[in-house]
């Protein structure tokens, strides 16, 4: 079976647009998403509609049930940093995120990460090691994933592990290109066939804008408009700075005033700050 797979959209449909375009010119059989096609970007609700008119299959991913635990009022996020869960929490209900968690094609089993924990560490490869290293696969197994938003390969014992990178915000890539992967999947065997696919990220800031995303979350908007733009990994980098700062005040959850100062101590790469950038849009 010829299958197209996607990962990690979150939300950002233009980038969704290029990969699911450049896809179809291989005729797969089916599209899968492997988890987190919604959060972070600003189009959750057409990334959605998207994804069901063109018959994509999607799986289950962290994102989403980060978002189920916000509709549910699990104080967990009532951080600023998780304001953009709560964006979404607002837009989208249960049904349209509840999604299986796997799904097993011949020898590949097909998750977000790992079956049973969606938060699995691909993209630490010492630290996934050592993990994968302490399990038992009696029989051979290859797991196709996503979560690691950067390609992840891992071969251990019985264990092959493809984390085939992000659809919406690669964290170490050039900018402006979106990525997908072909599997032709056999009885004993799965071939795989990345692709990196150029789109215009220009359009990010107004997206952003339009969505209503700047003026609910600015921060965030701001973060992740960049990472999309420059598939670059400033969203880990800016919360590790907000924590740190967070726990030197003895606070919670990340108060407002705490990411807002981060704001002002974050190398941002325009060198321009959160209001100043969504003034200029």
């Amino acid at each position: 079976m010829r299958v197209a797979l996607l990962a990690d959209i979150h939300s950002n449909l233009p980038a969704l647009e290029a990969a699911l375009s450049a896809a179809k010119k291989h005729h797969p059989e089916r599209i899968i998403s492997l988890g987190d096609q919604v959060n972070l970007g600003p189009m959750p609700r057409e990334t959605l509609s998207l994804l069901r008119a063109e018959g994509v299959t999607c799986l289950h991913g962290n994102h989403e049930r980060y978002i189920l635990s916000a509709m549910q009022g699990d104080p967990a996020y009532d951080g600023a940093n998780f304001a953009s869960l709560r964006f979404n929490a607002r837009l989208l209900t249960p049904e349209a995120i509840t999604f299986p968690e796997t799904l097993r094609i011949g020898p590949a089993i097909l998750c977000h990460a790992m079956p049973g924990d969606d938060r699995f560490p691909m993209f630490d490869v010492e630290k996934a090691l050592s993990r994968l290293r302490a399990m038992r696969f009696e029989e051979p197994a290859h797991i196709l994933c996503g979560h690691g938003h950067n390609p992840t390969h891992i071969h251990t014992g019985n264990l092959t592990l493809d984390s085939i990178g992000s659809v919406g915000c690669m964290d170490d890539a050039a900018p402006g290109v979106t990525s997908f992967t072909m599997a032709d999947i056999e009885e004993d065997a799965v071939y795989l066939r990345p692709f990196i696919v150029p789109y215009d990220t220009s359009v990010h800031p107004l997206l952003f804008r339009r969505s209503g995303m700047a003026d609910a979350c600015a921060l965030m908007a701001h973060i992740i408009c960049l990472q999309m733009m420059f598939n670059q990994d400033y969203l880990m980098r800016f919360v590790g700075m907000a924590l740190s700062l967070s726990r030197e005040r003895g606070e919670a959850v990340i108060s407002e005033a705490t990411w807002w100062d981060t704001d002002a101590r974050f190398p941002w790469p325009d060198g321009v700050r959160t209001r100043e950038f969504w003034a200029s849009v």
